[in-house]
Parts: structure tokens; C-alpha cells; sequence
């Protein structure tokens, strides 16, 4: 399971399975937003899901 998280300083993805992590560039924040667009709701903090298409984790 993959974990999109909004910290005040970025946005990061996490791998849920495997424990690793990293910040979501720029490009890949603006992917992220067309796939999943309930990010851009500013009270949303963290996304779930099984898959990311967007990006590569």
C-alpha cells in the first residue's frame, strides 16, 4: 500500500510494505493531483492506495 502524504514543507510517498519514502518532486505532485484530485482539498492530509500510475514509487 502506497501513503501520499502533504507536510508543510512537501509532499512525500511512502511505501507502506517496504517502509521506504521520499519527497514528491514538482512534476510528480502535479501527476499525483490529476490522479487522485482530492488531494487539492486543503483539509486532506494523506491519500491511501493500492496503486500509483502516475509516478513510480
Amino acid at each position: 500500500m502506497y501513503i501520499i502524504r502533504k507536510y508543510a514543507d512537501c509532499w512525500a510517498i511512502h511505501n507502506d510494505d517496504t517502509g521506504a519514502s521520499r519527497p514528491l518532486s514538482e512534476t510528480e505532485k502535479g501527476l499525483v493531483l490529476i490522479e487522485f484530485p482530492a488531494l487539492a482539498e486543503e483539509k486532506l492530509r494523506s491519500i491511501f492506495t493500492d496503486e500509483v500510475e502516475s509516478i513510480t514509487p
